[in-house]
C-alpha cells in the first residue's frame, strides 16, 4: 500500500494513541455460509462504546481476497432500549490502517479516539455499529493489506452476522475513514450483487484512501533519497500474498527486510518509529522501479466508478496528509458516472481532527440516508 507522507506530529498521536491490545482468543473453525456467525462472546468492558446495551465479540463468516471462504472478526454494539420494528438500523464502520498484526486490530485495541468520537455519536443516535477487523486481522492467516474487495466483503457480511445475534434489521449504511473510507466505497460498489437480501442506505466515505495512481507517481516515493513512506515495508508482507511471483528480497535491501519482518507484528505507531530518518534508497534496492510494481499492484485496488445505486457523501479535511484533491476528484468521477454524490471539504481539519469536528455531521447524514430526518 502507498499513503501520502505522515507528519511528525500525526506519527506521535498514532503511536500513542490505542490502548495496549486485550488477550488474544483462539478463533473458531469456519463455518459454511457468508455471513454466519462462528462464535461471539462479550466484549472486553474497556473496548465498549460508551452507551452501548449489548457489546459482543464476533467471528463469522466472510470472503477472502482470493474468493475464497474466510473467518473474520469483528465487534458490534447495540443501543440500549427496545429496538424499533424492523430492527435497529445498522452501521458498518471501516475503520483505518492501523497495522497489519492480529495484535493491531480494533476488536484487540478498541477505537481509535477520533473512530471513537464518530461511533459513540451514531450508537448515542440509535444506530448499532459493526466494525469488522478484516481479513487476517485477529484470526489466523495473513492480512492482504489493502484490499477492496476483501474490504467490502469483510463490512457487508458483519451485517448479515449481525442480524443473526442481534436485534437488528436489513437496513444498513457503509460508513469509513481512511482506509475503512476506500472500504466503505468498495462495499457501496459491491454491495448490489453481493448482498441483495440486505437494504443499503447510502455511504459516507471520511478521507477515504483514493487514486493510487495518482498517488504512486509522487516522487516522493521514488527518490532514493526522500525519506521512506511507513506503509512500504506493509507492502513487502502483504505482497506475497496478492501478488503471483512477488518476492520482497527481490526489492528490499536488508535493512528493508528487517522492516518487512517487523510489519507482521508491528502496530502502525511503531512502524513510523521504525522508519524514522531511514531513506527510500535505505528500504529499496531500487526504489522507482519497486514503485512501480507496487503501483501494478494497487490497479486493481481503484475504488470502482459507476452509478452507485444509493447516495454518496466524500468527505475531506483541508490540511490532511491524504491531498484533499483526490477525494475531490473520486467524488467527481462518481458523479460523472451517475451517483448521487455529495462532496464535503471540512476547512482546516487534518487526518485526526476530521472525525471528531464532523461527528455530529455524521450523525445527521446518516438519518438523511436512513430518511430518519
Amino acid at each position: 500500500m502507498v499513503i501520502s507522507r505522515t507528519t511528525a506530529a500525526l506519527a506521535a498521536v498514532l503511536a500513542l494513541a490505542l490502548p495496549a491490545p486485550a488477550a488474544a482468543a483462539a478463533a473458531p473453525p469456519a463455518d459454511r455460509q457468508v455471513g454466519t456467525p462462528v462464535r461471539t462472546e462479550p466484549l472486553a468492558q474497556e473496548l465498549r462504546l460508551a452507551g452501548a446495551g449489548t457489546s459482543l465479540l464476533l467471528w463469522y463468516r466472510s470472503t477472502g481476497h482470493d474468493g475464497r471462504p474466510a473467518v473474520v472478526s469483528g465487534t458490534l454494539a447495540v443501543p440500549s432500549g427496545r429496538p424499533p420494528a424492523g430492527g435497529w438500523p445498522v452501521v458498518s464502520f471501516g475503520h483505518g490502517f492501523g497495522g497489519i498484526a492480529d495484535a493491531c486490530a480494533p476488536s484487540r485495541t478498541g477505537p481509535s479516539p477520533w473512530e471513537r468520537a464518530v461511533q459513540e455519536t451514531l450508537l448515542a443516535a440509535g444506530y448499532a455499529v459493526a466494525v469488522t477487523d478484516y481479513e487476517g486481522l485477529g484470526t489466523p492467516g495473513d492480512s492482504p493489506g489493502i484490499d477492496g474487495r476483501s474490504e467490502a466483503y469483510n463490512v457487508i457480511d458483519i451485517v448479515r452476522a449481525a442480524r443473526r445475534v442481534a436485534p437488528v434489521g436489513r437496513d444498513w449504511a457503509s460508513v469509513g475513514y481512511s482506509m475503512g473510507g476506500h472500504a466503505a466505497l468498495f462495499a457501496a460498489a459491491l454491495t448490489s450483487s453481493y448482498a441483495p437480501s440486505l437494504r443499503h442506505r447510502g455511504t459516507i466515505a471520511m478521507a477515504p484512501i483514493t487514486q493510487w495512481g495518482l498517488q504512486t507517481k509522487d516522487p516522493a516515493f521514488s527518490d532514493p533519497a526522500r525519506p521512506v513512506n511507513h506503509t512500504v515495508p506493509y507492502n513487502g508482507r502483504t505482497m506475497p500474498l496478492t501478488t503471483p511471483g512477488f518476492r520482497a528480497a527481490d526489492w528490499f535491501t536488508p535493512k528493508g527486510m528487517e522492516l518487512v519482518d517487523l510489519a507482521g507484528r508491528a502496530c502502525i505507531g511503531d512502524m513510523i518509529a521504525a522508519v524514522a530518518g531511514l531513506t527510500n534508497g535505505d528500504v529499496l534496492k531500487d526504489p522507482a522501479a519497486a514503485n512501480a510494481v507496487f503501483a501494478r499492484s494497487l490497479a486493481d485496488d481503484e475504488i470502482p466508478v459507476s452509478r452507485y445505486p444509493r447516495p454518496v457523501y466524500v468527505v475531506h479535511g483541508t490540511d490532511d496528509v491524504i491531498p484533499i484533491a483526490l477525494s475531490r476528484l473520486t467524488a467527481g468521477q462518481l458523479r460523472a458516472a451517475g451517483t448521487d454524490v455529495t462532496f464535503v471539504p471540512v476547512e482546516g481539519a487534518d487526518h485526526i481532527t476530521l472525525l471528531p469536528a464532523i461527528a455530529t455531521r455524521v450523525r445527521e447524514w446518516t438519518d438523511r440516508l436512513f430518511r430518519r430526518r
